[in-house]
């Protein structure tokens, strides 16, 4: 399973549009690993996990060619996850089908994302049949194409519904793990499999890191959380020697550059990811 980062910060990016603080700064003058866009990713090339608004940069800095998407994976509706009018770009005048592409589009996400789509694009959407909207429920597997999806409740926003995913596609399992701060109970108890399944063997665990080095435990991790996850999947049997750990969403109020975080992560065994990052699962 190929993971391709392509944006690797939290929500208002990094250097922050406006902001003028040291940790902006700092990354403005040293460019490279710690200019870092809002949080998306791709998965083997035709799995989008959300869509949001640095979606046209990250095509043209790493030449994807999005027409051949065949699913969109929401997280949840914060917006530098899922910007709905992109989406218009899917249909004409702005883009032309071709028969070169995919027959069909999926999009799944949560109710809530589900409703922001019908709400925002609704009346577009009923002339494109070949769009096709699924909302996911937590706990419940669901075949996405030729992979399966397990959708586990994040503890995020609880003004809308926000999920983590186990996406397990060639025999490989990734739990794509952010945005949430440390994981409510319920998840945790279907990783440990206390809910009825197996215990989750996973072969990469995807964490945002939002807080950095800071104290704090509101909708996101800090280095301290990420470390205390991994340290409970492994005692739990989720995780193997194998397992590929991979620390993203930085936010610039967590202070430290790229090389900071890899020594503050230490011999963890964490990844530090920066924008265009690919690990093979």
């Amino acid at each position: 399973m190929k993971l391709h980062l392509l944006g690797t910060a939290g929500y208002e990016g990094w250097p922050a549009v406006f902001c003028g603080c040291a940790a902006c700064r700092r990354a403005r003058q040293a460019g490279g690993k710690n200019l870092r866009t809002r949080s998306n990713a791709l998965i083997d090339d035709v799995y989008k996990i959300d869509l949001g608004p640095d979606t046209f940069h990250h095509a043209l800095t790493y030449g994807l060619d999005l027409s051949k998407l065949e699913h969109i994976i929401y997280t949840h509706g914060h917006p530098d996850h899922f910007y709905p009018a992109e989406l218009t770009n899917l249909f004409p005048p702005f883009a032309q089908r071709t028969s070169e592409q995919p027959a069909e589009l999926h999009i799944w996400g949560p109710d809530t994302v589900m409703q922001g789509i019908e709400r925002e694009i609704g009346v577009s959407l009923k002339d494109q049949p070949w769009v096709h909207l699924h909302t996911l429920h937590p706990f419940q597997t669901t075949q996405v194409g030729d992979a399966l999806v397990t959708p586990l409740p994040a503890n995020h926003d609880p003004n809308q519904t926000c999920f983590i995913y186990i996406f397990e596609r060639g025999g490989r399992r990734l739990l794509y793990g952010h945005d949430s701060a440390y994981f409510p109970d319920e998840t945790w108890h279907y990783l440990e499999g206390r809910r009825g399944a197996t215990v989750q063997k996973l072969d990469g665990v995807l964490l945002g890191c939002a807080f950095g080095p800071n104290p704090g435990e509101r909708l996101h991790m800090n280095i301290d959380t990420c470390l205390a996850v991994q340290r409970r999947l492994r005692e739990a049997g989720c995780a193997h020697d194998e397992t590929r750990f991979i620390a993203t969403h930085f936010s610039h109020t967590g202070g430290l550059l790229h090389d900071e975080l890899e020594a503050a992560f230490g011999d963890s065994g964490f990844i530090v990811a920066y924008d265009g990052l690919v690990v093979e699962i």
